[in-house]
């Protein structure tokens, strides 16, 4: 089962030249400063579905009602969901229950793992600003390298 969001996402890497990923690879390379050498990150977006328009951002043209809200990227995307939803502190998340123009609203995500995972984000940043989010890098990690 796939969503809106999985199905944007996957149209807009393949369109912009990105290799999706099925399943992600690796190697563990203990005597390296990166120990973990992975196949391909991961880039979400969270969206919320309203019949209203939401003010300061736009619909997404071919899905209808929809409007995102964060983009992120992660190594693990369902982590970082859990912060945006609990507020956790110190971690870079957007509070996702208190903004008032999303409460009482359907609120979807979905995630893709895809080659170049920063430079994804950063081009769903710049071509479909979110209500919330910046369009700055956020944290590269410290022990897991992307290969792709």
């Amino acid at each position: 089962m796939t969503n809106d969001v999985v199905d944007f996402l996957k149209a807009e890497a393949s369109e912009n030249n990105y290799t999706i990923f099925d399943a992600i690879y690796g190697e563990v390379c203990l005597n390296e400063s990166k120990p973990i050498k992975q196949s391909s990150g991961a880039v979400y977006g969270i969206f919320v579905s309203s019949e209203e328009p939401i003010e300061n951002v736009s619909e997404l043209n071919g899905y209808p009602k929809l409007y995102p809200v964060y983009w992120g990227k992660d190594i693990a995307p369902v982590s970082r969901l859990k912060a945006h939803v609990k507020n956790y502190k110190n971690t870079g998340n957007v509070d996702l229950p208190n903004i008032t123009e999303i409460k009482e609203k359907k609120i979807i995500f979905g995630a893709i793992m895809v080659s170049e995972y920063q430079k994804f984000e950063q081009y769903l940043h710049s071509s479909y600003p979110p209500l919330r989010g910046t369009n700055r890098p956020g944290k590269i990690s410290q022990i897991i390298d992307i290969l792709n």
